[in-house]
C-alpha cells in the first residue's frame, strides 16, 4: 500500500521545470459564468409543473430578477419566513421582480393548503420527486436564491430570513 501511495505521488508530482515558483499562471479564458447552483454561477434551467396547472421554467423569466425559494409546508422556518417573502413579492412585483416558490417533495394538496394558509400569490412550482432540489444542491429548507436579469445567482441563503433581510438582498441584485 505504501508503495502504491509513493508511486501515485511521484506520478502526480510536477516535472522539475514546473516547480519554478516565479512561473506566471496561464490566464483562464471563460465565455461567461459556469452553470451551477452557487453565487456567480448561471442558474440551471428548471421546468416544473405549477400548482394551478401548466408548467413553469426559469428561462421564461430571463430579463427579470428572480427570487427562487425552496420550501416545505412542514418546515417551521419556512412557515415563519413566508409572510415576509409574500410581502416582498407584492412590494416588488412592479419593480421587475419575480418570486417562484418551489415546494420540495410534497403532494399538490399539501402545497395548496400551505399557499392558501399564507395567502401566497406568487407561482408555486411542484418538485414532487426532488429533481430540481437535487440539481440546486438544496440541503435544507428554506433555501433562497436571488438571481439577476442575466440568470446569474447573486446570493444564496440557507435558513430563515426576516423580511428586512429579504428586502436588503433584493435591493442589491442588479
Amino acid at each position: 500500500m505504501l508503495g502504491f501511495a509513493v508511486g501515485w505521488r511521484l506520478w502526480l508530482a510536477p516535472e522539475p521545470s514546473e516547480r519554478v515558483e516565479s512561473r506566471t499562471p496561464e490566464p483562464r479564458v471563460t465565455a461567461g459564468p459556469n452553470l451551477g447552483p452557487f453565487p456567480g454561477d448561471l442558474a440551471p434551467e428548471i421546468q416544473l409543473p405549477l400548482l394551478d396547472g401548466g408548467t413553469a421554467t426559469l428561462g421564461e423569466h430571463r430579463g427579470h430578477r428572480v427570487l427562487l425559494n425552496f420550501f416545505a409546508s412542514w418546515c417551521e422556518a419556512c412557515r415563519a419566513e413566508m409572510p415576509g417573502v409574500q410581502a416582498q413579492a407584492e412590494k416588488h412585483a412592479a419593480h421587475d421582480w419575480i418570486v417562484l416558490g418551489v415546494d420540495v417533495m410534497e403532494t399538490p394538496e399539501a402545497a395548496r393548503a400551505f399557499r392558501d394558509e399564507f395567502g401566497l400569490t406568487f407561482p408555486i412550482l411542484l418538485d414532487e420527486v426532488g429533481q430540481v432540489t437535487r440539481r440546486y444542491l438544496v440541503t435544507g429548507t428554506p433555501t433562497s436564491l436571488f438571481i439577476d436579469r442575466e440568470g446569474v445567482i447573486v446570493e444564496r441563503r440557507l435558513g430563515y430570513m426576516d423580511e428586512a433581510e429579504i428586502a436588503e438582498i433584493i435591493n442589491r441584485v442588479p
